[in-house]
């Protein structure tokens, strides 16, 4: 349970750095978005735009981060620390678990978490007025 709730936290951190790339990129790109509504787009249309985006960090993210995860468990997993369990058993090696549906469960609370943390900007985007945005 403590564990689930240190990597629920890890991932909402990096919701917030998500959200914190998006915003910052709404910001650098305010007047591209602001021609895009002036030729047409309309407000889904740029959260769409946004939110690919997003998915696409998401997936990109988790995919990434279950392959260095696992070569890193996998990496202490062989370091000798020849001891002995309470029990009498013999303790060699760290122990690791490769459970896959906590990996799985990883990309799909990442990808749901980079969801989220774009839609807020993607939204604040849809909002811009081009004729404000384009004068000044």
């Amino acid at each position: 349970m403590i564990l689930n709730s240190v990597v629920g936290v890890i991932l909402l951190v990096a919701g917030f750095g998500i959200y914190n790339i998006l915003n910052m990129t709404i910001y650098e790109k305010i007047k591209e978005i602001a021609i895009l509504k002036a030729t047409g787009f309309s407000g889904p249309s740029v959260v769409s735009i946004f939110l690919q985006q997003a998915i696409y960090i998401g997936l990109m993210g988790g995919v990434i981060g279950i392959f260095f995860g696992m070569g890193i468990s996998y990496g202490f997993s062989t370091i000798y620390i020849g001891g002995n369990v309470p029990g009498g058993g013999a303790l060699n090696y760290i122990p690791m678990s490769f459970y896959v549906p906590h990996y799985v469960e990883a990309i799909v609370f990442g990808i749901l978490t980079t969801i989220a943390a774009g839609y807020f900007p993607a939204r604040k985007a849809s909002r811009v007025d081009p004729v404000t945005i384009i004068r000044g």
